[in-house]
């Protein structure tokens, strides 16, 4: 088959990389090149095991790192807390590494086959059905592609759900924004060490990392309306307004906010059905569970997999092989989004009664048996 794939990133990239030997792949991808900045996202689950299976989970653990775990800083600058990274990797048998998410980008392109098409700067603004076994894509150039199957992976903001899901194109925001950059300061990746940072704060978080010797991560994340679905506007002033006086360390990160970083809301993607004719959604054009979830890396590549799984099982009937990649994936995606939902506002507290359980909380992971329990809950959703 003749296969366009709607965007570049690690869904896009990893559906080409499992359908490239079977078709004549082409993806089209709205940046100029690899994306940059990012942030750091914790690489586990189901994802995992497609990737081992795939063949490429040497080349994305290569450009990992073990963190020892999380430390709690509060505003004074003092610790209020610790939770070890040990007892997760245990409990999800060592298939368990921290990642930037562009070098997940940067892993899959390493591995990506010669003979799949990868075309950059290119937008697309449409998509339409050609006849029962045709579809195309129209291209912001005018240019129009014809395929035997057009596959979604442009993001939770995918303008194509809605061709493919009518009435489920817009966003579900959870009420919560957040932002990240990476910078340069090899002295605050060094007194960072091994552990990440976050704030034990409420209202608003910050999180901190060393991605490297040089280089130092940070997020953001706030408590926002949940009514508005607009993109935010990146704005280092308002990021300083906002969080500084966190955390010291926070407040050094702070100084480093470029004019132009990754921001936008806390969101899932909720579609009905996942695909209609020959156009169908994956990644989290399908079931974005949020950022905060931790688990949209992991779920793009499995169900890229599962995709493929299931239109090589049915061979030239692909209305059958969409019907089982949905049948077989919906039941993960959608566990993973209910956690999403459930998880969310444990990463930023509303009230200082909230904070006070949360502490309570670490405290009780040292608790015998409690430790092995909790991390054994947190691979499974």
């Amino acid at each position: 088959m003749d296969i366009t794939i709607v965007g570049g990133g690690i869904a896009g990239l990893a559906v080409a990389h499992e359908l490239a030997p079977d078709h004549d792949v082409t993806v089209l991808e709205s940046s100029p090149g690899p994306r940059g900045g990012g942030y750091m996202i914790d690489f586990f689950g189901p994802g995992f095991v497609a990737a081992e299976r795939m063949g490429v989970i040497d080349e994305l653990r290569s450009r990992g790192h073990v963190f020892d775990g999380v430390r709690y800083g509060l505003p004074d600058g003092s610790q209020s807390g610790t939770i070890d990274a040990a007892p997760l990797v245990e409990a999800a048998g060592g298939r368990y590494f921290s990642i930037l998410r562009p070098e997940v980008e940067l892993g899959l392109l390493a591995q990506l086959p010669s003979t799949v098409d990868l075309r950059y700067d290119v937008r697309v603004v449409g998509v339409r059905d050609i006849s029962s076994e045709r579809a195309a894509v129209t291209t912001a150039d005018g240019d129009v592609l014809e395929s035997d199957l057009v596959i979604a992976c442009d993001g939770v903001r995918s303008p194509i759900r809605e061709h493919v899901a009518p009435g489920h194109g817009e966003i579900l925001p959870m009420g919560y924004r957040a932002a990240s950059y990476l910078f340069e300061d090899p002295q605050l990746a060094n007194d960072l060490g091994e552990r990440m940072l976050m704030t034990d704060t409420i209202q608003h978080v910050g999180w901190l990392y060393a991605a490297d010797a040089a280089r130092v991560g940070v997020m953001f994340s706030e408590r926002v309306d949940r009514t508005s679905t607009d993109r935010p506007v990146p704005d280092p002033t308002r990021l300083q307004r906002d969080f500084g006086g966190l955390h010291p360390q926070i407040d050094q990160a702070l100084t480093h906010a470029p004019d132009s970083f990754y921001d936008d809301l806390v969101a899932q993607s909720c579609a009905p059905r996942w695909s209609r004719g020959r156009v169908v959604l994956a990644g989290d054009a399908a079931h974005a569970p949020s950022l905060l979830a931790g688990q949209g890396t992991s779920l793009a590549i499995a169900g890229a997999e599962a995709l493929a799984r299931g239109l090589r099982a049915a061979g030239p009937h692909v209305e059958v092989g969409l019907a089982e990649y949905e049948r077989s994936w919906r039941p993960t995606a959608e566990k993973v989004r209910r956690s999403g939902r459930l998880s969310a506002s444990a990463f930023i507290p509303a009230t200082t009664f909230q904070l006070r359980l949360q502490q309570l909380g670490r405290r009780a992971i040292g608790l015998p048996g409690v430790s092995h329990l909790v991390t054994r809950q947190f691979i499974a959703a």
